[in-house]
């Protein structure tokens, strides 16, 4: 495995929250065959599930990555990595 990209919580149809623990088991996985972990917190992150800023730290994970994008560009096209 080379990496494994995940939106912390799916947000097409308005969030829907990953299973406790999914992501901490499924980091453990990736990690053990070498993989990475990227959480995609375009829509998910900067506050957006109210009591975290991260949405990936709701599963108490720390991702490899973290890609984000437009809602910190205050109307600018942004992203980051």
């Amino acid at each position: 495995i080379a990496a494994f990209f995940v939106e912390s919580g799916m947000s097409v149809a308005g969030v829907v929250e990953l299973p406790t623990g999914y992501l901490e088991q499924v980091y453990a996985h990736v990690r053990k065959a070498g993989g990475i972990c990227v959480a995609d917190e375009v829509q998910t992150g900067f506050g957006r599930y109210g009591t975290h800023y991260w949405g990936f730290q709701q599963q108490g994970v720390i991702p490899d990555i973290v890609t984000m994008g437009k809602p910190f560009g205050n109307g600018f096209p942004l992203a980051a990595v």
